[in-house]
């Protein structure tokens, strides 16, 4: 659905209706009758518009809290996830890319692709779920999830109606979660800290030329100053970190990313190890277990006291453990998660140390679709 966009300016002589998007940090100046960056934003006579206010992927899914991955939010309990089509990056590794590569038609209702991509992978266009924010909190009230996770696409780039669903869910008392890269502008932040209880932001390198060879973006930069700003302003962080072999799995690369996190963010922020596997237009080889526990462990002796490995098979790897006496308090086989060493106050019931987790454990149970 076409929708006026929040977050923009006119821009320079007015007889040019030019205009400035400030949702993230491209801060894309849009002529009239085009798109920024992202490809969901238009200028239409000197206002900018967002394409995809409702539209959805599907109608949504209930999801286990750890697949975002969150391990320290609510544990065990289930997250409606949600959403649209876009991204303000370009990552030649995208996991998702079939939705984040792809872009609204004007009226909102059909995902469209890349003359490219669709000659390089024969994908075609799809239609969208439309949906009002009222529709998506009915849902999340009938499939007794706890939270709404934005998720699989960039979230950000879907600013207004992440801000009126959010809204409302929290007059309902349900949780806002934000799965993102980061790459928000400041006046979002600003915004997006008032109504987003959690987040998990994936910071993919600490290098420069990392983001500007692979993600196609200048500079990690406004995703460190996202990270620190959410920190600050008490939403719940956690870190996640694809390691891609020959690109950013390099020993020092690593121990920087550990370094930046244990100094800005604190030893008790999650940070999660994830391994990729071939997708989109990369064909680097499959991350090895051996550079995940590599990472795992120097974290640990970094002092880092939360650290987990995704999309692997690890026992110890994917457990919580008191970083005082090294009880386990949180088992994960999977998705099925309990809590033997977790008292009902989120302590440890060995020491009585205070674990960092936000909300109660809830037994877990079979998720569904709605």
């Amino acid at each position: 659905m076409k929708k006026i966009a929040e977050l923009w300016e006119s821009y320079g002589n007015p007889a040019d209706k030019q205009v400035k998007c400030n949702v993230c940090s491209h801060y894309c100046i849009i002529n009239p009758n085009r798109r920024g960056f992202c490809r969901t934003r238009i200028n239409l006579d000197g206002k900018l518009y967002s394409l995809d206010y409702g539209a959805l992927i599907s109608p949504g899914t209930n999801d286990p809290v750890e697949k975002k991955p969150l391990y320290h939010f609510f544990p065990g309990s289930q997250a409606f996830s949600i959403a649209t089509i876009g991204c303000n990056f370009r990552c030649k590794q995208c996991q998702n890319w079939e939705i984040s590569q792809s872009y609204p038609s004007e009226d909102g209702k059909i995902a469209l692709f890349s003359q490219k991509d669709q000659q390089d992978f024969g994908i075609h266009s799809f239609l969208l779920t439309e949906r009002t924010p009222e529709q998506v909190i009915s849902q999340v009230k009938r499939s007794k999830s706890i939270s709404i996770a934005y998720t699989y696409n960039e979230p950000t780039i879907w600013f207004e109606f992440i801000k009126d669903t959010s809204l409302l869910a929290h007059k309902e008392g349900i949780k806002n979660i934000l799965v993102s890269n980061g790459y928000s502008s400041p006046e979002a932040n600003s915004e997006l800290i008032n109504f987003i209880d959690a987040a998990n932001i994936d910071i993919k390198s600490m290098e420069d030329s990392f983001y500007k060879r692979i993600v196609g973006v200048h500079s990690v930069q406004p995703v460190l100053d996202t990270c620190k700003f959410f920190k600050e302003n008490n939403v719940h962080l956690e870190i996640t970190n694809l390691l891609i072999p020959g690109e950013n799995d390099s020993p020092s690369v690593i121990r920087a990313l550990i370094k930046w996190v244990l100094e800005n963010l604190g030893s008790d922020t999650p940070l999660h190890f994830s391994a990729y596997t071939p997708r989109y237009r990369m064909n680097n080889p499959s991350t090895s277990k051996n550079i995940l526990k590599f990472a795992w462990k120097e974290a640990k002796s970094a002092g880092l006291h939360y650290v987990y490995m995704g999309n692997v098979y690890t026992t110890k790897g994917n457990n919580t453990y008191c970083s005082k006496c090294g009880e386990l308090i949180i088992s994960r086989q999977g998705y099925n998660v309990t809590a033997p060493g977790l008292s009902s106050e989120n302590t440890c019931l060995k020491c009585g140390e205070k674990i960092p987790i936000v909300g109660n454990y809830t037994k877990s149970s079979r998720f569904s679709f709605f």
